[in-house]
């Protein structure tokens, strides 16, 4: 008798724990409001299908040396400074056909260098003066001061692929080197950001002696006014 009791408290013991269960573990049948969340909304997919399907690619940025298209004001931190921003339609500046950019009044000024009419210091001056447009332009020296970077850069090797002198020019020897009247290339030895002392070796063709031909204070030429800033 006590064994069929105990054996009836079991199954009622194990019956209910058995109902315990059932209503208290969760539902298989999923909660609205977490199925809502769970799909992707009609907006989240079209922004993930814009996203991995673009219409257009976003456009490159322009190669080193090649200038942006900006409506022809150009910008530029190829040197890790901003140059002026400059209107390319002006009359000083002569579009060529390699995508070159002339800067006529710099030019016609280098026109004269070396020219034996002319005293030998202002050989200098005139050079001194083409560096000093280009520092006034790109706000520093061009690249290193060894003569020909100097050369590359007065000739279109800069962020506006300008040329302030005629690659053709007599005064550029056939090592690409800015040369004296003697055909002794000169020496450009930038001072500071600032300052590019350029300096001949004179009659003896030779440097560090008596008649080596230098200037102090820079002499520029050209028109001021086509320096001023282009905000547009």
């Amino acid at each position: 008798m006590k064994k069929f009791i105990f054996i009836a408290l079991a199954l009622l013991i194990a019956a209910e724990v058995i109902v315990l269960s059932v209503r208290f573990l969760p539902s298989k049948k999923s909660d609205p409001a977490t199925t809502q969340a769970s799909k992707p909304t009609e907006e989240e997919v079209s922004g993930a299908s814009r996203v991995s399907h673009p219409i257009a690619a976003a456009p490159r940025g322009p190669a080193p040396n090649l200038p942006p298209e900006t409506k022809g004001v150009i910008r530029s931190e190829f040197f890790g400074v901003e140059p002026l921003a400059l209107d390319l339609s002006a009359p000083v500046f002569e579009q060529r056909g390699d995508g070159r950019i002339l800067k006529t009044d710099v030019a016609d000024q280098l026109k004269e260098l070396n020219n034996p009419e002319q005293d030998p210091v202002e050989d200098i001056q005139i050079l001194t003066s083409a560096i000093a447009t280009y520092r006034q332009i790109f706000r520093e020296n061009p690249i290193a001061g060894e003569n020909r970077e100097v050369v590359e850069a007065l000739t279109g090797n800069n962020p506006y692929r300008m040329m302030f002198i005629d690659p053709a020019h007599p005064a550029i020897n056939s090592s690409n080197e800015l040369v004296d009247r003697w055909k002794v290339p000169y020496e450009f030895h930038p001072v500071s950001r600032d300052n590019m002392e350029i300096r001949s070796a004179g009659l003896d063709r030779q440097f560090g002696t008596g008649d080596d031909i230098m200037i102090e204070e820079p002499v520029q030429f050209g028109d001021p006014e086509s320096f001023e800033e282009n905000d547009q």
